[in-house]
């Protein structure tokens, strides 16, 4: 029982061994055997709580005593503990050693990986830089290539303009002087009523092949005609008499034209046999410009594409 309720208990106890007081204030008994009793609850307690911690204290000083002996009956084994520890320590030491030595090596590496990428970096900016100038300049010599091709072209098919091109005539039948064979084989060929006067021819020649086998289809002659109103007629008459017969073999005249200028102009054969169909007047200038004469209308094309546009209109007015 703890010292304040014994208090309390002594205390109802004695007020209810006095008389009721006179006065609010007479609270406090004034007998001296009441007194005494009071003071003695006062001191019982005390003096049992001393003796309780007392208690305490001697079973603390028995706990500590159990616990040394414990801890002294395994001292072998907190040694191996320690032992062990250290071991351990020792061992994370060396390991810790050996990481920060790796950490060293690959913080070096590292460095040095970054140093090369940057020059990488350095090297492959001045790298597209001029690969960004080189292809500006290609694409400069590019266009300039296109329009050298252009003039060279235009130039080459300029130069051959006055060329004819005979197929079909035998080998060797020209003999030395092929220029004034060529003269004479046209003026007989086509009528010498063309050509009151003999076709001035400034040179004529073989293509350049090897000479044909006595079996195999005989070679090309070049020749250069002087005149262009020759040339035009030559080719007219061969046009308008065909098939040319001479010695009994069948010969063609044709114009000597480039290979990308005879592609251009075949591009126009289809549209061009439909303009023809559809009334109109067709002649193809040089070098692949068809010329369209159709109701008082002459119209220009340098593309078979706007060609057929044209056509198909003339077919949907229809």
């Amino acid at each position: 029982m703890s010292h304040e309720l014994l208090t309390l208990l002594c205390w109802n106890h004695l007020k209810s061994m006095r008389p009721s007081p006179t006065t609010v204030g007479d609270e406090c008994p004034t007998d001296p055997s009441l007194q005494f009793i009071l003071v003695l609850a006062f001191h019982i307690m005390p003096r049992k709580d001393e003796a309780q911690k007392s208690t305490a204290q001697a079973g603390s000083a028995v706990s500590n005593e159990t616990i040394l002996a414990a801890v002294n009956s395994h001292k072998d084994d907190l040694s191996k503990v320690y032992t062990l520890v250290d071991t351990l320590k020792k061992s994370l030491e060396g390991r810790l050693d050996s990481i920060e030595a790796r950490l060293t090596t690959l913080q070096t590496e590292h460095s040095e990986v970054r140093h090369r990428l940057d020059d990488m970096d350095s090297a492959l900016t001045s790298t597209d830089a001029r690969v960004s100038a080189l292809e500006s300049s290609c694409s400069e010599l590019a266009a300039a290539n296109g329009l050298l091709k252009k003039k060279v072209d235009d130039l080459e098919g300029r130069s051959r303009r006055q060329n004819i091109r005979i197929v079909g005539l035998e080998e060797g039948v020209e003999g030395v002087r092929p220029a004034e064979f060529v003269s004479k084989f046209i003026s007989e060929l086509l009528g010498q009523d063309s050509f009151p006067k003999p076709v001035k021819i400034d040179k004529a020649n073989h293509t350049l092949r090897p000479k044909p086998l006595p079996n195999e289809r005989p070679r090309i002659i070049i020749a250069r005609v002087h005149n262009d109103r020759d040339v035009m007629n030559i080719l007219r008459l061969s046009r308008q008499q065909a098939p040319l017969m001479y010695h009994g073999q069948k010969v063609f005249i044709f114009p000597d034209y480039t290979a990308e200028v005879s592609a251009q102009r075949q591009a126009f054969n289809t549209v061009r046999k439909r303009l023809v169909e559809a009334g109109a007047t067709c002649s193809l200038r040089f070098p692949a410009k068809l010329q369209v004469s159709l109701n008082d209308t002459v119209k220009s094309f340098t593309s078979p594409t706007d060609a057929e546009r044209f056509a198909n209109s003339l077919s949907h007015i229809k």
